[in-house]
């Protein structure tokens, strides 16, 4: 498989509004199986395994991981792709609460990545501080988090990244109660995200969430309706229907529910 095509064609389907990203890479991941080419299997199988727990589809990404690790451990892959499928990992443990797991699965892919690659190493301590936080660990989440800004400091266009340290900040900020410093902090992500990949950023939608929830906690019912809503908008616009779109319209409609009877 022409692993450069693949990713061209990933990336202009990412761009483009209502497009079945996942079939595409069910399709490439048939193929690449098909050909016996383990290495484009491995690649295709992260980008799908990625989409996967977006969409919510927690066990099926696990899997794949799972099996890309494996993979790669028969081709003696370099430590760097290892890292993101540990990364990789990592995420989607977070998304199923299995927060020690993930928390090792971090580590590891830090030890095999070490100074070299502060982008890499910026996003590591970026999804290892969700894991701290669901802990309860918040001054290790906060190390992470102010580590993971130094690191981004020297990595260009990392705007993404920034919005995405501070919307884990303000989650932070969030669990400890101190809701105004959080709902400043999420707005600038909300901002960086309004334009950023002209809107449909594929972490919007979780940017959008955070601040619902924020509101929420305000008492803002209305407002965390609105803010709910748009981001299942986004997050099916990019992926298509999906259990998390489905979770967050259900959470919007309970904000309304509660706005109503506030009235």
């Amino acid at each position: 498989m022409d692993l450069s095509a693949f990713y061209s064609d990933l990336d202009r389907l990412y761009g483009e509004p209502g497009t079945d990203v996942k079939g595409f890479l069910r399709e490439a991941l048939r193929r690449a199986r098909l050909a016996g080419d383990r290495s484009a299997e491995a690649s295709v199988s992260n980008e799908l395994g990625s989409v996967l727990r977006l969409r919510g589809d927690l066990r099926e990404s696990e899997e794949l991981y799972v099996e890309v690790l494996r993979m790669l451990d028969e081709l003696s892959a370099e430590g760097a792709e290892v890292a993101r499928a540990l990364v990789n990992l990592g995420d989607v443990y977070v998304a199923q609460g299995r927060n020690v797991a993930a928390i090792d699965a971090f580590d590891r892919a830090e030890a095999l990545l070490g100074e070299g690659h502060p982008y890499e190493v910026s996003a590591i301590c970026n999804n290892r501080s969700s894991a701290y936080r669901a802990r309860g660990r918040f001054r290790e989440a906060r190390a992470d988090l102010r580590r993971a800004r130094r690191l981004l400091e020297r990595v260009p266009n990392s705007e993404g990244r920034r919005a995405t340290n501070a919307v884990n900040l303000a989650q932070v900020l969030t669990d400890e109660g101190r809701l105004e410093e959080a709902q400043e902090v999420i707005a600038g992500a909300l901002e960086t995200y309004e334009t950023l990949g002209a809107g449909r950023d594929v972490h919007r939608p979780h940017a959008l969430s955070t601040a619902a929830r924020i509101a929420y906690l305000r008492g803002g019912y209305a407002a965390a309706a609105a803010l709910y809503r748009k981001a299942a908008e986004v997050l099916r616009d990019k992926l298509g229907d999906a259990p998390n779109v489905r979770l967050l319209e259900r959470r919007a409609g309970q904000m309304d529910a509660l706005d109503a009877s506030a009235k």
